[in-house]
């Protein structure tokens, strides 16, 4: 009888995952944000090792930002050379972060560093995009510009 059960919530997460993901990705797409940002916490709720998060999640960012610079590519993208010079920079900062998070977590023996630094991205990024989400909106009503919807093409 346990063994059925265990089944159920097998089979459910099998559907659960790819269905979280298509979501993350949606979603992302849609506000323009990386569908790991989304993803993250829907996989640390499900019990998803936080190792393996940090990895799905980076995993994800990684493919939409390749796709994202690929279509500005193919659309003829100015500026090729200072795409360069900050995809290095964002390569390297990555790996410094990669080391000192590792680091914390040998000494301290504890994986959930990696959610508190996922906790504390997204509470930046929620600050940050509201601060200039609502200094953007003062700058348009200051200037009497029009605020209402825009065309989407």
């Amino acid at each position: 009888m346990q063994g059925q059960n265990l089944d159920k919530d097998g089979a459910s997460k099998k559907f659960l995952f790819p269905l979280m993901a298509l979501l993350a990705g949606i979603l992302g797409g849609v506000f323009g944000i990386g569908g790991g940002m989304l993803i993250s916490p829907l996989l640390l709720q499900v019990g998803i090792a936080p190792e393996v998060t940090a990895a799905t999640c980076a995993f994800m960012v990684f493919f939409s930002s390749t796709m994202s610079a690929l279509q500005y590519l193919l659309l003829g993208m100015d500026h090729i050379d200072l795409a360069i010079i900050l995809s290095i920079i964002c390569f390297i900062a990555s790996l410094i972060g990669l080391l000192v998070v590792q680091r914390a977590i040998n000494k301290h023996g504890r994986a959930s560093i990696i959610v508190f630094s996922v906790s504390i991205v997204m509470f930046l990024s929620i600050v940050l995009m509201t601060s200039f989400g609502a200094l953007e909106v003062w700058r348009d009503y200051k200037s009497g510009r029009y605020m209402g919807f825009k065309l989407p093409c």
